[in-house]
């Protein structure tokens, strides 16, 4: 029974796991609905015309396995399929393509998919039934698809306007029943089971099964994909083999026929796997991207790499570390001063800086997510690259023999200062009697529509500064003595522009990127609410767990974590009163953690509890309460923290 249901549903949908960032929209609801007709549509002619069939099996598990297999069926069937894709040209063209001979089945069917697609259900009322608006001598429509909901484009005697149809659900299977029951079997794969309702049709009736999900240890249809179909079967049960492991899933089901449907169930309580989410994959692909050299021989190291894909929960942040090395040397970074650096789970590139030229570096990058206060680590993805120089370029001037790279002529770190980019270019004197000199620059390739405009100007001194850079560039600067005669040896080095989004993030100061509207950033209104605490005490020692929510009026920005700071108030600072001789430790906590424990508090003493909220426009206001820990060693509950019973057992274990 397994096997045979997880044909179909192989064979016209596929097991997709992907998942869309946009809410649910009407036409993916409707994708499934007009394809499951079109497949309802051929096990109804093929249930009259062979006589073999009998009604009770095309009511069975078997319908729609054996008309994939049957020859006549499985051409009608084709373009009912999620892969057939209904390019511009006609049925037939589209048919022959996979069907040279005999497509006849293939055509109808199409053109029947072609239909539904077009014309809704139900009937245009009589014309002079029309009243109110919709009698109205305008055109105001030419097909159903332009009228909202379930209203189709029908005359009224002197135009054509949106109106309610007659007989919607004529012929229609009624709605299965809303409660769809949940069975995780010990494989990993999911039996979702629902029953119908009587149907008095005669036609086959087939069912539609749609599931949505969120990441998270809440269930959330606020940040749930859209709606996803998953499987059409003739049977009241589906087996799903691709659920994951960390994420709250919904379902719902529609019952459809050759006449259409009565729409979607509501949808079902949330389901979340029993087993634990898996560590995320390690990233692929880590390259470097361009070096930027400096003047003091110090590199700057633009490096990428792809997310993981696939996962069971998101990537919270990455860890990249990276350590050096001298080629034909015995010298090496000790590990005490391996460099690292933490990057938002969101970003798929970094900017190593600090680094010097002329060693092999190995860079080592770990994908860290959390399923609540713990931890999940992919393994390490490991790059070498090193710091020289590349090699001479061809020259720019046939008249001025020049330099690609030259050892007199070094360019610093590119700056974003006065509303612009830009960098600083310095050179060795090698000719005192030279008093001038000549800069040229200009872009070489950039990454987007730039212009190539060369600019130059005239300096006294071995340094300039070159304005008016543009983002993502690669750039080109000559040096030339000024009104020296003959030919003259110029001087010309590349560097890398960076791009306007790495600055961003490093500016303490608003940078405002090409295309972006001048406007200030909207005031962050997020705060944490209900700050509560309770308090475990064993052999002496206090654990301590805090709780709280998040108020986010109106426009919401997207939470992506919480600045907390916890503080013992000592007795000296309440007798000064003094804020600073609080002994406090502060933390970053993952958005979907809004719980913190803090273990080693001291009996019958003073806590202030500091959270504010992160979001992706900026830092909410800051929430505090003050919280005075036990002095006896039973468990004290002072303030009921919103969380559940399993939660708090759990965390408590942990700690």
């Amino acid at each position: 029974m397994l096997s045979a249901a997880c044909v179909w549903i192989t064979l016209v949908l596929g097991c997709s796991g992907g998942a869309w960032g946009r809410k649910a929209d009407s036409s993916s609801a409707l994708g499934g609905i007009f394809r499951t007709r079109c497949a309802a549509r051929c096990l109804s002619l093929h249930s009259t015309r062979i006589p073999a069939i009998t009604a009770s099996h095309f009511q069975s598990n078997g319908s729609l396995g054996w008309c994939q297999g049957h020859k006549q069926c499985a051409k009608c069937l084709e373009p009912c399929k999620e892969s057939w894709e209904l390019k511009d040209g006609s049925c037939r063209e589209l048919c022959e393509h996979t069907f040279p001979k005999r497509h006849g089945e293939c055509v109808t069917s199409c053109e029947f998919l072609r239909s539904v697609m077009v014309v809704k259900q139900g009937e245009c009322p009589a014309p002079e039934r029309a009243a109110g608006f919709a009698a109205a001598c305008v055109e105001g429509c030419e097909e159903d698809g332009e009228c909202s909901s379930h209203k189709k484009c029908c005359p009224n005697g002197c135009g054509h306007t949106c109106q309610s149809p007659r007989n919607l659900f004529r012929g229609a299977p009624l709605k299965p029943r809303k409660e769809l029951l949940f069975e995780e079997l010990p494989t990993g794969v999911l039996e979702v089971r629902w029953s119908s309702k009587f149907n008095v049709s005669a036609e086959p009736v087939l069912n539609v099964l749609q599931r949505r999900w969120n990441y998270g240890i809440h269930p959330s249809e606020d940040g749930a994909t859209e709606w996803q179909v998953v499987a059409q079967t003739s049977e009241e049960r589906v087996w799903l083999s691709d659920v994951r492991p960390g994420r709250w899933y919904q379902f719902r089901v529609a019952a459809v026929n050759v006449h259409g449907t009565r729409g979607y169930t509501t949808p079902s309580r949330h389901f979340r796997s029993s087993k634990d989410p898996a560590p995320p994959p390690a990233p692929s692909e880590l390259q470097v991207k361009h070096l930027s050299f400096g003047p003091d021989r110090s590199v700057s190291v633009h490096v990428s790499w792809a997310a993981p894909a696939d996962l069971d929960v998101p990537v919270h942040h990455y860890k990249l570390s990276w350590s050096w090395s001298v080629s034909g040397a015995e010298l090496s970074t000790p590990p005490k001063l391996k460099r690292r650096k933490t990057i938002n789970g969101d970003s798929t590139s970094a900017e190593l800086e600090g680094l010097r030229e002329n060693r092999s570096y190995t860079l080592e990058l770990q994908a860290v997510s959390y399923w609540g206060q713990l931890p999940l680590k992919s393994s390490k993805t490991t790059l070498r690259f090193t710091t020289y120089r590349s090699e001479p370029q061809p020259t720019v001037s046939s008249s001025v023999p020049q330099k690609s790279q030259s050892d007199v002529l070094d360019v610093g770190t590119p700056f974003y200062q006065d509303g612009q980019l830009q960098v600083r270019v310095y050179w060795k004197k090698r000719d005192p009697t030279v008093s001038r000199y000549r800069v040229h620059w200009f872009p070489e390739f950039c990454s987007h529509n730039g212009s190539r405009i060369q600019e130059k100007l005239i300096t006294q001194d071995n340094y300039a500064s070159l304005p008016g850079l543009q983002f993502s560039c690669t750039y080109k600067v000559i040096i030339q003595p000024a009104g020296s005669k003959g030919r003259v040896q110029a001087e010309s080095t590349v560097f890398y522009t960076p791009s306007c989004a790495s600055l961003q993030g490093k500016s303490p100061k608003p940078i405002l990127c090409p295309g972006e509207p001048a406007t200030a950033p909207p005031k962050v209104l997020a705060r944490a609410e209900n700050l509560s605490a309770a308090f475990n005490v064993h052999k002496g020692n206090v654990t301590g767990l805090f709780s709280w929510v998040v108020a986010v009026p109106q426009s919401p920005q997207q939470v992506t974590g919480y600045q907390v700071t916890w503080a013992e108030v000592t007795a000296e600072s309440r007798k000064n009163n003094l804020a600073n001789s609080l002994i406090s430790q502060s933390q970053i906590l993952p958005p979907e953690r809004n719980i913190l424990v803090v273990s080693g508090l001291q009996l019958a003493s003073l806590y202030r509890l500091e959270v504010g909220v992160l979001t992706s426009g900026g830092q909410g206001p800051t929430t505090s309460r003050t919280f005075q820990t036990p002095g006896h060693a039973r468990p004290v509950l002072q303030y009921r923290p919103k969380v559940k019973k399993h939660q708090l057992r759990s965390v408590m274990e942990q700690h």
